[in-house]
């Protein structure tokens, strides 16, 4: 009998004898504890990556639009040098090179209670992948989700909202990455309909790089789209011997990952759900904030009539019926 990780491997091979696939990037994450995928489910999408308008109109197919693909180690050069500029000029903001986090903004649900809302707005819930982990000296992505990113495409002024407005379009350095790669390469195209030349991208996204370079420039954790939620640099090179970098020693003296409700500083980088089925907001929160407000976000998502339990720490939701039977 061949292990997952034989027929996985073993797949990948007979992919690649393919012309058309013998230069693809596979990248096969391991589960840490058990499965992380117990049931395979398929379906079908007509594209990966949704953005408002459409993506059916944009070369995706020329490589000469897109950006151009840095490897890890190049994107960690570039990302040294940055940082080390920024550092000797006092400035959290270089004006040659903008790092753009082009992941998702903020967490989504198709029925989020209106005080929910209201509390979400006040707090500047966006950037809930960037909340837990991120590239030192990454701009927040300050948009709901992806489908909504708006960088450099705004007509307004307001570089708090776009850090691409009124930047010039043939001297300024533009980084972007996103967890797989796939994301960069559609809005890289999309920039450079709109002007910008020189863009570059993480080849194969973060996951890729902390595979072969370890936590080096990022700080925190990796957010991943399944039932583990949360990655360590550590869950993709485990043996590697890498120096503490400039941001694991941000993460511990300057925390940036703050609980939702009282915005103290959290012990583990990992969202849970509300509690609050018709909310289900994805979100960070403190050990004392889990009990207090019963795994819910807000003090109105207490009282909701379909309240499923506070789950412990590495635990998800499952559906409804099995709370409501019990």
């Amino acid at each position: 009998m061949h292990s997952t990780v034989d027929r996985q491997k073993m797949y990948v091979e007979w992919l690649r004898e393919d012309d058309r696939f013998s230069d693809m990037l596979v990248q096969i994450s391991q589960a840490i504890n058990g499965h992380a995928f117990p049931k395979l489910k398929l379906r079908y999408k007509p594209s990966l990556v949704q953005l408002e308008g459409g993506i059916s109109h944009l070369p995706l197919l020329d490589p000469s639009i897109r950006a151009t693909p840095l490897a890890p180690s190049e994107w960690r050069k570039r990302l040294e040098a940055v940082n080390e500029i920024n550092e000797a000029s006092n400035e959290n903001i270089n004006t040659e090179h903008i790092l753009l986090d082009v992941r998702n903004g903020s967490s989504s649900s198709s029925k989020i209670p209106f005080a929910c809302i209201l509390l979400a707005e006040s707090a500047l819930n966006f950037g809930y992948e960037w909340d837990i982990g991120h590239f030192q000296g990454a701009r927040r992505p300050y948009v709901d989700c992806f489908r909504s990113t708006s960088f450099g495409l705004s007509e307004t002024e307001d570089i708090a909202s776009d850090p691409l407005a009124n930047v010039d379009k043939e001297k300024i350095d533009i980084l972007m990455y996103c967890t797989g790669g796939i994301r960069c390469d559609v809005y890289s195209t999309i920039l450079r309909q709109r002007g910008f030349q020189n863009l570059y991208t993480l080849k194969g996204g973060v996951s890729h790089y902390l595979k072969n370079e370890g936590p080096a420039e990022w700080v925190g954790n990796l957010f991943v789209f399944d039932s583990r939620l949360s990655l360590p640099p550590s869950a993709y090179k485990p043996k590697s011997m890498v120096k503490v970098s400039k941001g694991e020693l941000v993460s511990k003296n300057n925390p940036f990952a703050r609980c939702y409700i009282c915005g103290s500083q959290v012990s583990e980088l990992r969202h849970r759900n509300c509690a609050n089925l018709d909310c289900n907001l994805l979100f960070l929160c403190c050990k004392d904030c889990v009990k207090d407000f019963r795994g819910c976000c807000c003090v109105n998502c207490i009282t909701a009539p379909r309240l499923r339990p506070v789950l412990s720490e590495h635990q998800r939701y499952k559906k409804w019926h099995i709370y409501r039977d019990l």
